[in-house]
Formats: C-alpha cells, sequence, structure tokens
C-alpha cells in the first residue's frame, strides 16, 4: 500500500513545522513564558509555518 506523493509531501512539512515549532516554543519557555504556554504557542506558529510554506509552494 503507497502513499500518494502529494499528500506524503503535505504531511512531512506539517510534521516538520509542528516539530520546529513546538522545539522553539520549549525554548523561549525557558527564559521567557510558563512552558506549556510556549510550547503551544510554538506549534500553532509552526503549523501555520506550515501551510504558508505549503501555499507558497503551490
Amino acid at each position: 500500500m503507497s502513499m500518494d506523493p502529494e499528500l506524503s509531501r503535505k504531511l512531512d512539512a506539517l510534521v516538520k513545522g509542528l516539530m520546529i515549532g513546538g522545539s522553539v516554543g520549549v525554548i523561549g519557555g525557558l527564559f521567557f513564558l510558563d512552558m506549556r504556554r510556549a510550547f503551544v504557542l510554538g506549534l500553532i506558529a509552526g503549523f501555520f509555518a506550515a501551510l504558508t510554506r505549503l501555499r507558497m509552494d503551490r
């Protein structure tokens, strides 16, 4: 069973965005905010960054 290459590319971009956003959020949480709040805000920012990147590639 193989996955559609377009869907695979989209999922890969979203996962990378979430991982990078969450990581940046945790680093920000170490210095500025509550750790949970920073992590969630990082995930949200990573999600929208990935969506923006997918739209720009189109």
